[in-house]
């Protein structure tokens, strides 16, 4: 295949490992994301929606990065068990859930974004944009919890909201030498 790519294509060995880590990302995201759907297959509803937020978040600001497949398909297990089937047996009234929601925006707003050690830092432009985006996407959940009934959707968003920020500060530790 790599003969082909630089013959017929013409494409240099970085494009080519450009592509080859773009689709073994592609298929460990995947391949993650239907394990665990099998996994919390009796709750595929919350499972959805925990990740369609965690995916955004981590999509917007970055965060904690493992080094192998079996590292991240266990944290990322932990992480999305905490949110859909633990935490959420902890009752925190809405009044608790917005004033922790709104020092996770402000938080996630000054941490963001941290980006994987194998991409180039971003832009400062890049940055201030990535910081005003999520501080709105918290927001507006922060308003969901607000104006939404409480529900089983409502707490598992919630912890992925708060973990996803614990996360991100630990990975800006990690990511300025600091041990944790």
């Amino acid at each position: 295949m790599r003969a082909l790519l630089k013959k017929q294509y013409h494409f240099s060995d970085y494009q080519i490992g450009q592509l080859e880590y773009l689709f073994k990302t592609i298929f460990s995201e995947i391949s993650k994301l239907a394990i665990f759907a099998v996994i919390f297959r009796r709750e595929l509803g919350l499972y959805c929606f925990a990740v369609s937020i965690m995916c955004i978040l981590r999509s917007v600001t970055g965060g904690l990065h493992c080094k192998t497949y079996i590292t991240c398909l266990l944290s990322s297990f932990i992480y999305l068990y905490l949110c859909i089937a633990l935490l959420p047996q902890f009752y925190i009234n809405k009044f608790f859930q917005l004033i922790i929601l709104f020092f996770c925006m402000i938080a996630v707003y000054l941490v963001g974004p941290v980006t994987s050690v194998y991409r180039l830092p971003l832009p400062q432009k890049t940055v201030q944009k990535v910081r005003a985006s999520s501080f709105l996407l918290i927001f507006f959940y922060l308003i969901a919890v607000y104006i939404l009934p409480e529900s089983p959707y409502m707490a598992a968003g919630f912890w992925v909201v708060v973990l996803h920020t614990l996360q991100l500060a630990a990975a800006k530790q990690k990511k300025k030498g600091v041990v944790i």
